[in-house]
């Protein structure tokens, strides 16, 4: 009886063990490299010192400058990285206009490939990016269009105010002269 006990104990620890196996944690699926998402990135850097993100700017510069050479997914996730650096406001690279260049270089037809491989998550992350450089940069223009208009009038203001000022010592001058002549009839 006792060697029955120790079998169906055995046998039933065993089979638990079996059914068990079968179960699997599931955790969320990391991004395709086994890196962080584009977005923990951006928040990630958000929280970053001046000097981590001068360090984190200047590793990733180095990696885009051998990116001639090479053609990987890699490098693409660098210039991406770049990408959001650029678009980071207290980034000390921090350049709407760079940000889009490089944006407009990788979505080149020839050059598309550095976003295929990101997830759709990612690219929607990309594509409000584009958006948003977009809008920033139209408000960027129209702010100096709006600029040099308000500078043509203060221009033509200060223009018109340095004529009064000819006209104004002008007429001193000619009262002058009447004074003088004047002083000069009662003498």
């Amino acid at each position: 009886m006792l060697i029955n006990y120790y079998f169906s104990l055995s046998l039933l620890l065993l089979s638990s063990l079996f059914l068990l196996s079968g179960c699997e944690l599931t955790t969320t699926p990391e991004p395709k490299g086994g890196s962080t998402s584009y977005g923990e990135y951006y928040l990630d850097l958000q929280q970053l010192t001046e000097l981590e993100l001068i360090a984190e700017v200047e590793e990733l510069q180095d990696k885009v400058a051998i990116l001639p050479s090479q053609s990987s997914k890699h490098d693409y996730d660098s210039q991406i990285k770049l990408l959001l650096l650029y678009s980071l406001p207290k980034s000390p690279i921090y350049n709407s206009f760079s940000a889009k260049a490089l944006l407009n270089q990788m979505t080149k037809k020839r050059n598309n490939i550095a976003f295929s491989d990101i997830s759709p998550q990612e690219q929607a992350l990309i594509s409000l990016l584009r958006d948003q450089l977009n809008q920033q940069l139209l408000m960027y223009n129209r702010l100096l269009v709006q600029q040099q208009e308000q500078q043509k009038i203060a221009l033509k203001k200060r223009h018109a105010l340095i004529d009064k000022l000819a006209l104004l010592e002008q007429t001193i001058i000619q009262l002058k002269k009447i004074d003088q002549t004047i002083d000069e009839r009662e003498h």
